[in-house]
Formats: structure tokens, sequence, C-alpha cells
């Protein structure tokens, strides 16, 4: 991966973008610290949906004891307090 500051991007944005179109990757610099990484579009950067949930396919084919869900229960006690306003 090719580094570039980000003065370096501003004043050769064309040429840049076009060698990311060709498939290289660059890291923006900003004071020395990476900013951003200018990848191309058509390069999965992020892993698949059944990747993200392969564990947690795993852990529910498990069974076993779930932990109650604290947020549903908030929502219930709200839900019931409104209802005894009315």
């Amino acid at each position: 991966m090719t580094e570039i500051t980000s003065k370096e991007l501003h004043e050769q944005t064309g040429s840049v973008l076009d060698s990311v179109k060709r498939g290289q990757r660059f890291r923006v610099l900003r004071n020395g610290t990476a900013d951003a990484l200018l990848v191309p579009a058509n390069e999965e950067i992020d892993p698949s949906w059944d990747e993200i949930m392969a564990d947690v396919r795993k852990a529910r084919a498990k069974g076993g004891p779930t932990r109650p869900n604290p947020i549903l229960a908030e929502r219930r006690k709200r839900n019931y307090a409104a209802r005894l306003r009315r």
C-alpha cells in the first residue's frame, strides 16, 4: 500500500484516482497519521453477511440458556406506565 499525504492527494487527485481505478491502494496521511484508505470501488472491503453472522448462528445452534434483553424489559415497563397514565 502506498502512502500519500493529504496535500499530495489534493494536488494530484485525478492521477491518484486513476491509479486506484487500476487497483493500487493508498493510505492517506494527515500530520503523519493515517486518516483514510483509498481502495478500488469494486474491491470488497467488508466481510460478507455470512461471515459476520457465522458466530451468531453457531451460538444459536448450541442452544442453552439465553439472557433477558434489558432494553426490551425497559420498553415493557415504559409502555405499562404509559397505559396507567391514561
